[in-house]
């Protein structure tokens, strides 16, 4: 499943692709950091809920 989050740097939007965790919840797993496609400034993932793309 793909997430929005948003550049703490440029403010622009960029989608990260979670794992799931086990098959009979909904549970995601995504990476601690993520490097923005337009800056390319290292974001932290912030705490769930996360907003589905």
């Amino acid at each position: 499943m793909e997430f929005v989050f948003i550049c703490w740097y440029c403010g622009e939007d960029y989608v990260l692709v979670g794992r799931q965790v086990g098959w009979w919840v909904d549970k995601w797993r995504l990476p601690a950091e993520a490097d923005c496609w337009c800056c390319g400034r290292t974001n932290e993932t912030p705490d769930p809920p996360w907003t589905e793309a």
